[in-house]
This record gives C-alpha cells, structure tokens and sequence, in this order.
C-alpha cells in the first residue's frame, strides 16, 4: 500500500518538498497490531470496546489535525478512511472525498491503481 501510494508521489513531484508544499497525509490510526504471527489486524477488526475506544482517540487526533492545518478538503485514502473523518469532522465546514485504498488485498487497486487514483485526484480538484 505505501508503496504504491508514496509511488503515485515521487512520480507525480519533483521531490518530497514539493509534495509537502501543498500536500500532508496522515495516518487516521498511526498504530499497528499484529496477531500472532505477525499478520496485520486492521482496527476495525478489533473488539468492539477496544475499538472504539481507539476510534475516539483516532477521531479526536484527526480533528486536531484539520484544525491545525486548515485544509480545503480531507480525501480518505479507501472508504474506512473516508467514513471515519465523515463521523470525526462532521462539525467542521470541511469536503472530503475518497480515493481508492491502494492495498494488494484490493482486486481493484491490482488493476493500475496510480492511474485510478490520478484520476478521481484530478476530478475532485487536487490535482
């Protein structure tokens, strides 16, 4: 998933200062879990108490994130992302839109992923 997404980045920009100069993205859950094994467990694959415990504290960092930073628009990379800054932000004049989650578990973003998400970028007037 990083891969491809910090991919589209390098390829669409000269170097990360020019990204950054209009650009930031931030991880709605900069945590991992990992079960035995080592296999990712998502958040929304957590226990329910435990999940929205996480979620508050989640919903909480990126609401101080967008006060902060007074962006014209949040895009949710996937639609967990996008519903999450939906519910965290719904008391801000903000848009936020979507764009496709880049993760190989995804049938679709095996389908030319950089091209699916320059595209919806373009339409929603990112890029």
């Amino acid at each position: 998933s990083g891969k491809r997404l910090w991919g589209l980045f390098s390829e669409k920009f000269p170097s990360p200062k020019a990204f950054f100069k209009e650009h930031y993205v931030a991880n709605y859950c900069p945590l991992a879990f990992l079960e035995e094994g080592g296999k990712n467990r998502t958040p929304d694959k957590l226990p329910a108490t435990e999940k929205e415990q996480l979620f508050n504290l989640c919903d909480q960092h990126l609401r101080e994130i967008v006060t902060a930073l007074k962006p014209n628009i949040v895009i949710g990379v996937g639609k967990f992302a996008e519903e999450r800054a939906k519910i965290a932000l719904n008391s801000l004049p903000i848009e936020i839109n979507t764009i496709l989650h880049p993760s190989p578990a995804n049938p679709m973003a095996n389908k030319g992923w950089g091209v699916f998400a320059t595209k919806k970028l373009k339409e929603i007037g990112v890029w």
